[in-house]
């Protein structure tokens, strides 16, 4: 949410890429040029790169998710994510969220806008 926020007035450029999470925090603790408190797109695949931590573990989320931005565009994929929240549950884990977030996708949008979601979430291995 932090990305989709900002996505409407921040540009996107080399030095701080709409998929870098919070540059202005992380410039007295990280190294320059580029200052990322948290990125979304990694390398980190579900399920074998989880490692119990939230953060790290999040990564791969936020991958799916900003995938799924890309494909949908900021306010669709917005929408459809914070539709589908509604059905979650404290317990939930990532295959489970990611099917309500297609469904939703579908409900909303049809099934293109499905299948793009789809594979935004295949593409990091949760579906």
């Amino acid at each position: 949410m932090a990305i989709t926020m900002g996505q409407e007035f921040s540009q996107d450029t080399a030095l701080t890429p709409t998929w870098c999470v919070m540059d202005w925090d992380s410039v007295s603790y990280t190294p320059p040029p580029m200052h990322c408190l948290r990125t979304t797109v990694t390398t980190k695949m579900y399920p074998g790169d989880l490692d119990g931590e939230v953060h790290d573990d999040g990564e791969i989320w936020s991958h799916a998710l900003y995938n799924m931005n890309v494909a949908l565009g900021r306010d669709k994929a917005t929408t459809a994510i914070i539709e589908a929240q509604f059905s979650f549950n404290p317990g939930i884990n990532m295959p489970n969220a990611a099917t309500l977030i297609v469904k939703a996708a579908k409900q909303l949008y049809g099934d293109k806008a499905a299948a793009k979601t789809k594979h935004a979430f295949q593409d990091r291995g949760i579906l």
